[in-house]
């Protein structure tokens, strides 16, 4: 139970905070399996280092029983099965698998009432298993990561070091069929590869639109961050840089150039393009357009698409060049990434 004491040790819930997700952030360390002591029987029935009573148990992990009151459970040793269970003395075969600690302490000291009026059964971990967890796309740290206790998506997205500016919104899950359910609604199953996939909206879910979107994560999900959609603004304009779409599939001029904190005194307003590559082109298509009259409501405001670059030339550029619009793309390309609309 929570709270119990092993040889002058208690045992205190591990807590983890959320953090920031868009956060430059150091990230957690991961723990590959080869760094988990495996120890012979403990005769010290304490807990291996990193394991709390909010420790997940799950498939191979062994454990030790203790109950003064019944021999054929004090001090024996045990292992979950492949398929999460484990068959006890005068318990029976019981679920472990994605119970803390405390929660399998508290279903073994309600199977003993029967045998006991006050059970009080000690379980105490003493070999695990790599419980990983992968996590690709764009965050700060990809790869594999390891859960010692159960976590939420936004806490294993901030162990992966939180999103990488130019991250999108829709965050893919993977989990193998046999792994249990995925709570997401419209997920897509693949009966060839043994996976269910569903999409969380981050958006909703960071401004508590929908936190029954912060769903637990299990060992051996996918999670998948894709880049974000952006429209590049360069050029005579005072914050240059990309700007992400979030949930939109557009973002007009007007939008972009006040996102970009408006032109430059030298801006060439009249001479402006959208630089657009068309599907199956090398080059980009050029679109002129005249920023001023766009701005002044002359003429009607025109939409940038996702990649487009907008770019605002300065009064002392008579012709653009091909070499103008190479430099133009290339300084797009390096460019800062800020989360817009």
């Amino acid at each position: 139970m929570a709270g119990k004491t092993f040889c002058g040790l208690s045992i205190t819930a591990l807590g983890f905070g959320i953090g920031s997700l868009f956060a430059q952030s150091v990230p957690s360390p991961t723990v590959p399996s080869s760094a988990v002591p495996s120890l012979p029987a403990p005769a010290a029935h304490v807990n291996i280092v990193g394991v709390t009573s909010e420790y997940l148990l799950g498939p191979g992990d062994q454990f030790t029983t203790e109950i003064a009151e019944l021999e054929e459970l004090n001090g024996k040793i045990h292992r979950i099965n492949a398929d999460g269970t484990v068959t006890l003395p005068l318990v029976g075969r019981v679920n472990a698998a994605g119970l803390t600690l405390t929660e399998f302490e508290a279903v073994l000291d309600k199977k003993l009432e029967w045998q006991l009026k006050a059970p009080d059964i000690t379980v105490t971990v003493t070999e695990t298993l790599s419980k990983p967890v992968t996590v690709m796309g764009f965050v700060n740290t990809p790869g594999v990561h390891q859960m010692r206790v159960r976590q939420s998506l936004t806490e294993v997205l901030s162990q992966a070091g939180g999103l990488r500016p130019d991250a999108g919104y829709r965050v893919t899950i993977t989990r193998q069929i046999d792994a249990g359910e995925l709570p997401l609604p419209n997920i897509v199953r693949d009966d060839q590869h043994g996976t269910v996939t569903g999409e969380v909206n981050l958006s909703d879910l960071l401004e508590a639109i929908n936190p029954a979107a912060n769903i637990s994560i299990l060992p051996h999900d996918l999670i998948t961050v894709p880049r974000a959609k952006i429209v590049y603004v360069i050029g005579e304009v005072r914050k240059s840089g990309g700007f992400t779409l979030e949930q939109k599939t557009s973002m007009s001029v007007v939008q972009a150039v006040a996102l970009a904190e408006g032109v430059g005194a030298t801006a060439a307003k009249g001479s402006a393009l959208i630089l657009r590559q068309v599907p199956g082109d090398t080059a980009r298509t050029q679109i002129q357009i005249d920023i001023g009259k766009i701005m002044a409501g002359k003429v009607p405001d025109v939409d940038l698409l996702p990649n487009d670059i907008l770019y605002v030339p300065n009064s002392l550029t008579k012709v653009i060049t091909r070499r103008v619009v190479d430099t133009a793309i290339s300084s797009a390309a390096g460019a800062l990434i800020w989360r817009g609309l």
